[in-house]
């Protein structure tokens, strides 16, 4: 089996990466990005291209899955963040069907759900995906790949598309919680984390197997901020919403902070609570570590 991946310096792949090095079966790795990985692996063939380039159809002849991790996040966002999300996203998908994949496996996000008040918990896959109004750039950009998949499926009824749809990933950046604090501005608004390498094993299982649809993965046992300051032993400081949700927006418009953007907390005030057990049942898959466990290991990893 040849696998490629798009976004293969990520650190998502970097998690992904050696479990197809250890697997006989899985004989080629193809890496796409436009940054050279920091690791290398005896089985990694790496190109380094845009995932916008029509060319990438040739790179990707005689390969049978493609996974697809290349996705802007995290602002400072270049200008052109949404062609490379959407329009890049599209011509990867695109270029599989014409190299022939017979497998795409899609990194989305519970972010394609939205967040509103009415939202079930837990939420499954079936649940609509919404966009969110105004706009926030990493929910629609999200959903709108999703869309440009429905039709790649309906299209091309014999490629096994496989769309997972993690919750918060942690890897060791993530800053809401200070070494004494945990900074909240929906105390009681559940949430779910999964370590990173949890997330891995899932697109590791999913490669092995034909799982096509969408899957939730997230971390076990939700907790909302009250909860996770007791457990961790750390005094809880709230914040107003709407007072954050104002200077966060202005600050990061004036460019006197580039890490957040107003989007983000109007993400976090209502809860996305997800169900795995589509996930469990199907992949066999089952996180090491739960919501409270993946925080723990995310604030070692930090220090």
């Amino acid at each position: 089996m040849k696998v490629a991946i798009t976004g293969i310096s990520s650190r998502l792949a970097e998690g992904i990466v050696p479990l197809f090095e250890a697997d006989a079966e899985i004989t080629e790795i193809l890496g796409i990005d436009i940054k050279e990985s920091e690791t290398s692996y005896s089985k990694v063939k790496f190109v380094k291209k845009d995932i916008r380039d029509e060319a990438l159809v040739e790179d990707l002849k005689g390969y049978d899955v493609l996974i697809h991790l290349a996705f802007i996040v995290e602002p400072p966002l270049p200008k052109d963040y949404f062609s490379i999300n959407v329009d890049g996203s599209k011509n990867v998908f695109n270029s599989a069907v014409k190299a022939r994949i017979r497998k795409i496996i899609h990194a989305s996000s519970i972010a394609a759900y939205g967040t509103f008040p009415d939202n079930p918990i837990p939420i499954l896959e079936d649940h609509p995906l919404k966009l969110m109004k105004p706009s926030f750039y990493y929910n629609e950009t999200k959903f709108l790949v999703e869309k440009i998949l429905d039709q790649i499926e309906k299209d091309n009824p014999d490629i096994v598309v496989t769309r997972f749809r993690p919750c918060v990933i942690l890897f060791g950046t993530y800053g809401f919680i200070t070494e004494t604090k945990v900074i909240s501005v929906a105390p009681k608004s559940a949430s779910q984390y999964i370590w990173v390498d949890d997330l891995a094993q899932a697109f590791y299982l999913a490669t092995k197997k034909n799982a096509p649809g969408a899957f939730n993965i997230a971390g076990d046992n939700p907790l909302n901020d009250i909860e996770i300051a007791e457990k961790l032993g750390k005094k809880l400081v709230k914040v107003n919403w709407h007072i954050a949700k104002f200077f966060v927006g202005i600050t990061y418009k004036l460019r006197m902070q580039k890490k957040l953007s107003s989007g983000w907390l109007r993400a976090a005030r209502y809860p996305i609570v997800v169900d795995c057990s589509k996930a469990k049942n199907t992949l066999g898959w089952s996180p090491k570590f739960d919501t409270l466990e993946a925080i723990v290991k995310n604030l070692d990893v930090q220090k």
